[in-house]
C-alpha cells in the first residue's frame, strides 16, 4: 500500500514532520586558507633573500674583522703543518716577502719537515688578546706540538691588512 504524505514525513520514532535544516557543508575552501598561504610566503621570500646575500657575499665578508685576523693566523700555521709553502706566501706580508730571511721553498720544507718529524703537528688551541687598530692587528697566538702538549708557547703575532686580506708579518 502506498504511504500517504503524512506517513512520509513521519521520521522513525514516529513524530510528524520534524525536518531540520540540512546540516552546513563542512568542506573548507581555499579562501580559508589564504592568512596561512600568506605567512608561508613572507616566510619563503625572507629565507630566500637570506640565502641570496650569503651567495652574493663572500664568507670572509661576513666574518668579524678579529676573526678575520684569526683565520690569517690559522693558515699561515696550517700551511706549516701541510707543508704547502704556496699557502705560507699567500699567508704572509709582503714586507716579509721581500725581506732577505724569508726562506725559499727548499728551505722552508726542510724546516717544517724536520720539526714535523721531531715535535709533529703545530696545535693552537686558542688565539687571545685581538687588538686591531686600523689595518694592522696584535694577537697572542698558544701553541705546541701535538707530541709535546706540556711545552706550550705563547708567540706575539702581528697580522696587517693588504689589498683587503689579513697576512701575518714579522714587523
Amino acid at each position: 500500500m502506498a504511504k500517504s504524505a503524512g506517513d512520509r514525513d513521519r521520521d522513525r520514532s514516529g513524530s510528524a514532520d520534524s525536518r531540520e535544516p540540512a546540516p552546513a557543508d563542512d568542506r573548507r575552501s581555499w579562501k580559508d586558507a589564504w592568512p596561512f598561504l600568506v605567512a608561508f610566503a613572507v616566510v619563503v621570500i625572507a629565507a630566500a633573500g637570506i640565502g641570496i646575500s650569503y651567495l652574493i657575499r663572500p664568507a670572509d665578508d661576513r666574518l668579524s674583522v678579529e676573526a678575520q685576523v684569526q683565520h690569517a693566523i690559522n693558515d699561515s700555521y696550517t700551511a706549516r703543518n701541510d707543508l704547502d709553502y704556496g699557502k705560507y706566501r699567500g699567508a704572509t706580508c709582503s714586507a716579509d716577502l721581500s725581506s732577505d730571511t724569508f726562506p725559499d721553498e727548499t728551505t722552508f720544507l726542510d724546516q717544517n719537515r724536520k720539526s714535523f718529524d721531531e715535535n709533529g703537528h703545530i696545535v693552537i688551541p686558542e688565539i687571545t688578546d685581538i687588538t686591531v687598530d686600523g689595518d694592522r692587528a696584535t694577537a697572542k697566538v698558544h701553541w705546541h706540538f701535538d707530541e709535546k702538549a706540556d711545552q706550550k708557547q705563547v708567540a706575539d703575532t702581528i697580522v696587517v691588512r693588504e689589498d683587503g686580506d689579513w697576512k701575518v708579518c714579522t714587523s
